[in-house]
């Protein structure tokens, strides 16, 4: 007959129950446990480059973990910072990276996404797969991997080459001058002359002249302008001419010249892309001009800049006015004339 014997429960095991009864028990804090999804995002794979940011993700299991986690990078070195992360619950502390080695504290962290960023560190000097693993107190573990390559770098390369286009003619009065103006050429009919009113393009049907400069020059562009005559001087009679000069022109008195609009909508860029720099009128066809204002300035024979741009411009535009006014002594033909030559000049 046998005698099956009591088992024998130790007093350290009791001891080790009632603890974990009454004071709690983290599994995590003692047994290892893995994290997973890890990765780390970095700065660059190419092979000796100093100071490579890291970016690390992972997921932790299921649990609530404490103390210090520890990522150890097999060849990397030169590890510096202070890194710092979140966990899904709890707080990771400033942690400490130095050699190939980056390490927080972790704070009743559970499960759910962990980050650690800010540290830094060089890269192995041969390109290949390089095992990152890790250890610590707050019982974590697993391991994974990161690449280095001879280089990580494609140099993309482009040319653009210098371009302009200039459009410049005569536009019907009260029709817009502006960065979609696509005419050429023309002619400014001002009519037969008064002694008693400026003739002016945008008065009494009088066209104005449009111009219109799109340019990727750097240094940007001027629109210049020739008078053949430098006067309105009569076909048959070449003696015979309306002087051109800079000045206010006025009922009765002789003069005639040009100028750069001054009203709101003479001058711009392309309002659906007004790209580029602002056109500036120049000298001496700045003053202020508007169908009714005269302020005009002297045409010459030779080229005059009228205006220009400091940079590249998209659809840069200038409404300009011709305007003349004669005495009663100015003999009659009906043949006054003159030829305004425009040029559009990029400095690239």
């Amino acid at each position: 007959m046998f005698w099956l014997k009591k088992p024998q429960v130790s007093k350290a095991l009791i001891a080790a129950i009632v603890f974990m009864v009454v004071f709690g028990f983290d599994a995590s804090s003692v047994f290892a446990a893995t994290a997973t999804a890890m990765k780390d995002v970095m700065d660059r794979n190419k092979v000796g480059v100093v100071a490579v940011g890291h970016s690390v993700t992972m997921t932790l299991p299921t649990g609530t973990f404490n103390g210090t986690l520890v990522l150890t990078y097999t060849n990397f070195t030169a590890f510096a910072g202070t890194p710092t992360g979140t966990c899904a619950s709890g707080t990771l502390g400033s942690g400490t990276a130095s050699s190939n080695a980056a390490t927080i504290t972790l704070t009743g962290c559970t499960a759910g996404a962990l980050t650690l960023t800010s540290f830094t560190g060089t890269n192995p000097a041969s390109p290949g797969s390089n095992l990152v693993t890790l250890s610590g107190s707050a019982g974590l573990t697993g391991s994974f991997a990161v690449t280095t390559v001879t280089d990580d770098q494609i140099a993309v390369t482009a040319s653009i080459d210098p371009s302009i286009t200039f459009n410049v003619g005569a536009q019907a009065a009260a029709t817009a001058c502006d960065g979609t103006f696509a005419g050429n050429g023309g002619s400014v009919a001002l009519g037969t002359l008064t002694t008693g009113a400026v003739a002016s393009s945008d008065a009494s049907s009088v066209q104005h002249i449009c111009t219109r400069v799109t340019t990727n020059a750097g240094s940007g562009m001027a629109v210049s302008v020739k008078s053949l005559n430098a006067a309105l001087q009569s076909v048959a009679v070449s003696g015979d001419k309306i002087n051109s000069a800079t000045a206010t022109l006025v009922a009765g008195t002789s003069g005639y010249g040009l100028c750069a609009g001054s009203a709101g909508g003479d001058s711009g860029r392309d309002a659906t892309t007004p790209a580029g720099a602002v056109p500036t009128d120049i000298a001496p066809f700045s003053s202020t001009c508007t169908s009714t204002v005269h302020n005009v300035g002297a045409l010459t024979t030779s080229a005059q800049n009228v205006w220009n741009t400091s940079s590249a411009v998209a659809n840069g535009f200038y409404r300009l006015y011709v305007k003349a006014a004669i005495s009663g002594t100015v003999p009659a033909h009906t043949d006054y004339a003159d030829t305004l030559t425009f040029v559009a000049t990029g400095t690239f």
